[in-house]
């Protein structure tokens, strides 16, 4: 990748202006990013703006975009508030020197279809804080993007919930053949599969399938994951084809919902 010009701004202000008016590329950890060809006329370099945190809320936890995979991983309020699931989603990323480059922000930027950390947040019922005040439900920024240049600043999640991630890949620092997120929140279960191999998609009528109940019985979740192959489209790509997909995708199903169940 060619860079033309290159800017480092101080405030998110200053950063969303040179994305907005002179069609800056935002760059976050560039883990990425740096794998294309192309020629990028102004790179918008986010490392100054203060958005690496993880922090502890009246009504949940907030996540800045800046943070990294790293930071994820061994946050001991994520591991309290949601389990082992966020850790789980990223711990499989290469090596421990990209993990401190890869950013969430510029994860859910690209809305990758082989990212395993927004299958977690889609499950989560995670939300994503577009500078300078626009929210949108993760899942649904996944599916339909964003209609104008934007500046991601933070995620905003629950204040708890008890979730599992479950993937399969051929091996350890591969990309997933396919993964799966289940969460049970405030509001009832939910279910999201992405790796497909494209991006994360919610499972509505298997969620349904669910109900409220915090310990559904074995014959629901058997019935939850059949109807998740139902509702769902698979692909084929190298490491899979769309058939083997839609076959292991009930066993993964069944061992991330039987480990919230407990």
């Amino acid at each position: 990748m060619e860079i033309v010009e290159y800017s480092r701004p101080r405030s998110i202000d200053e950063a969303l202006r040179l994305i907005r008016d002179r069609g800056g590329t935002p760059i976050a950890g560039a883990a990425w990013l740096r794998t294309n060809a192309k020629t990028m006329k102004l790179g918008v370099d986010l490392s100054e703006l203060g958005l690496d945190f993880i922090r502890e809320t009246a009504s949940g936890v907030e996540i800045g975009a800046m943070t990294s995979y790293r930071r994820i991983e061994t946050s001991e309020v994520l591991a309290q508030r949601f389990g082992g699931a966020l850790g789980a989603a990223v711990c499989h990323v290469v090596g421990v020197q990209l993990r401190n480059i890869i950013t969430i922000g510029g994860t859910a930027a690209g809305r990758y279809g082989f990212s395993d950390l927004n299958t977690v947040l889609a499950a989560l019922g995670a939300k994503v804080v577009l500078y300078p005040n626009t929210v949108l439900d993760f899942a649904k920024y996944v599916e339909a993007g964003a209609e104008v240049p934007f500046l991601i600043e933070k995620f905003l999640l629950p204040a708890r919930a008890r979730a599992a991630f479950s993937q399969f890949r051929i091996s350890e620092s591969d990309f997933p053949v396919l993964n799966a997120a289940v969460a049970k929140t405030e509001t009832g279960w939910r279910i999201a599969v992405g790796a497909r191999p494209a991006a994360t998609r919610l499972c509505p009528r298997a969620m349904a399938m669910l109900g409220r109940e915090a310990r559904p019985s074995d014959a629901a979740i058997a019935e939850a994951a059949a109807q998740a192959t139902v509702e769902l489209r698979f692909g084929s790509d190298i490491r899979a084809s769309a058939e083997y997909r839609e076959a292991i995708l009930p066993a993964l199903l069944r061992r991330a919902i039987l480990e919230v169940r407990g």
